[in-house]
């Protein structure tokens, strides 16, 4: 090959050789690699921390209301058991209900097949109960276990059952739960059969079923959002007092990371691995009660949640590995181009991880608040009521202005207490349920509910709803919600002899609702902050109706944009998809 010469004849240097650029190629291919893995652990490991603190709020939560169970069940050992407050209250009922069902089942086995003493033996711990006694109808032991050392007279305790002035008895209650001989008991008559069933717990298994009822019920108070796997708690013995699944009650894990969790006060966190495909993170602290530990709270997450990002990474990278092993230094330009996505989808993705650590934070603190304000507000309720019913002025003229202030603080209070509804609201899991319905139904009715309201503030209320609209997948309740609280926004941003003009097109793939107002409009400076929790400028507003009302819409897939002008009107767009098949 002749060599490529200048004007001046002097030979010119290739710029690259393919050995240099195959060296290029590596070295690129190198950094792409390592920086592929170093981009999915620092990933990994943001969102484990995020989870790691969403667990602390949650068990700070738990452990508050279990320190709460502990101090009332002591209480309830050394006496009479005091009023049942806060997680507390209906407890009686539950273990009531329990016993009486686990009686109706093993006189339902019975008559399907007669139980012989080894079978109740079997049934006695799994039911947490002492003894199980099947006695024939005039209150004579048949069949039980343990069986009795010495003929048994009937028990007085059960001649309202014998003559058959009631069907269950219940004597659970009333009593200290500590001391010794101390029995509590529940018997029914039988169905189908003639006969009674008594179940026994002596003082120590009726303490046991009392505070895992409670316990259970601490942690039951608020709902598991999509992503958390369980909720478990243990004591000093690593024995399992309760679990979100009931299957895993009174099982004991002895394992070196549970143990360290007990030495120490502050949260740890591990990845557990359940088998080759299953992982767990869990985080767990230990929780005390007058200086003494009194166990420890587990809180599992799946990491799936995290899979789609890594996979698209994983893939990302590959696709980029291949460009640069075909294109050589035409590669620098996909790198460049490649990177710059993968920050931008980090960013996003940080952006919405870090809102929703937000959002998670306000929700739990108001769900805390809304937990510590209901308790009172339902003793005010029920104070109101009996006040009302038994308690009126003899005086006629007395009378009925007694009644008038009663039922308006009774309605002050249900005001209230939708109040904090809303705030609950927040930190729920949010799930739609879905099914094909016409948005222009939808509307219509809406147009009508508020078409009285409307006439009495003098407001017009004027539609353009196309009558060929598609059916959508949506959920008909959060949408109506949604759809209300922007309606009722507009309507009282008006003054009489305003319009609120609905609109509703369909497009090739899209529905668009239209609701504008010729109201006072948004200043710009307000306009960044509609969407804020709790922000309003209303006197008696709360400021969820837009927030919930925009998290509705992103949940159906659709938007939801604001425009507005001031001293013109306010204009809100919602754009729903459509979508065929099932939801």
């Amino acid at each position: 090959m002749r060599p490529i010469l200048d004007q001046q004849g002097n030979k010119i240097k290739r710029g690259f050789s393919p050995f240099y650029l195959a060296i290029f190629s590596g070295v690129l291919l190198t950094i792409l690699i390592i920086n592929g893995v170093l981009e999915i652990r620092r990933t990994k490991n943001g969102f484990y921390l995020l989870l790691d603190r969403e667990a602390i709020v949650l068990i700070q939560h738990y452990e508050k209301n279990i320190r709460e169970t502990l101090s009332m069940l002591q209480l309830m050992e050394n006496g009479p058991p005091p009023p049942m407050l806060g997680t507390l209250y209906g407890l009686e009922e539950s273990i009531a209900e329990y016993l009486v069902d686990v009686a109706y089942r093993i006189d339902q086995m019975d008559r399907e097949k007669p139980l012989t003493s080894k079978d109740l033996q079997s049934m006695v711990a799994p039911y947490l109960i002492s003894s199980i006694e099947i006695c024939d109808p005039r209150g004579n032991l048949i069949r039980g276990w343990p069986p009795p050392s010495s003929p048994i007279n009937p028990s007085p305790l059960l001649q309202e059952l014998i003559d058959r002035k009631r069907s269950v008895l219940i004597d659970l209650f009333e009593k200290p739960l500590a001391g010794e001989g101390q029995w509590f008991s529940v018997a029914i008559w039988r169905r189908g059969i003639p006969g009674i069933i008594v179940l026994r717990l002596d003082s120590g298994q009726m303490r046991k079923i009392v505070r895992q009822f409670a316990i259970q019920r601490a942690i039951s108070d608020m709902g598991l959002r999509e992503g958390i796997l369980y909720i478990s708690v243990q004591d000093p013995q690593l024995q399992t007092l309760a679990h979100t699944s009931s299957g895993l009650l009174d099982t004991r894990e002895d394992e070196p990371f549970l143990k360290r969790v007990l030495q120490s006060d502050k949260p740890l966190s591990h990845l557990l691995r359940l088998s080759k495909e299953e992982e767990v993170f869990e985080v767990a602290k230990s929780f005390s009660l007058k200086n003494n530990v009194m166990g420890l709270i587990r809180i599992g997450y799946s990491p799936k949640e995290i899979e789609p990002i890594l996979q698209q990474i994983k893939k990302t990278a590959a696709l980029s590995v291949h460009f640069f092993l075909m294109l050589g230094i035409s590669a620098n330009v996909l790198i460049w181009i490649n990177q710059n996505r993968h920050l931008r989808k980090l960013k996003e993705m940080e952006d919405r991880i870090r809102l929703a650590e937000r959002l998670s934070s306000l929700g739990h603190l108001a769900a805390g608040v809304a937990h510590e304000i209901r308790n009172p507000l339902n003793a005010i309720g029920m104070g109101i009521q009996r006040l009302k019913r038994e308690f009126p002025p003899p005086e006629e003229s007395k009378r009925s202005e007694f009644l008038s202030f009663a039922e308006l603080i009774l309605k002050e209070t249900r005001r209230v207490n939708q109040i904090i509804e809303q705030f609950l609201t927040l930190s729920r899991p949010f799930q739609l349920r879905l099914k094909e319905s016409s948005p222009g139904e939808l509307l219509n009715g809406l147009v009508t509910l508020f078409q009285e309201e409307a006439s009495t503030l003098g407001i017009k209320i004027e539609t353009d709803i196309d009558p060929s609209l598609p059916s959508i997948q949506m959920d008909d309740e959060k949408l109506t919600q949604a759809l209300i609280n922007i309606m009722k926004n507009g309507m009282q941003a008006m003054e009489r002899g305003s319009v609120l003009r609905i609109e509703a097109h369909g497009m090739r793939d899209r529905v668009e609702v239209k609701i504008s107002d010729s109201g006072t409009g948004i200043p710009p400076e307000q306009m960044e902050k509609i969407f804020n929790y709790y922000y309003t400028t209303k006197e008696k507003g709360v400021g969820l109706g837009l927030p919930i009302a925009h998290r509705i819409i992103e949940a159906h897939q659709g938007q939801l944009r604001v425009e507005s002008q001031v001293g013109t009107g306010t204009a809100v767009t919602i754009t729903l998809p459509i979508k065929k098949g099932r939801p």
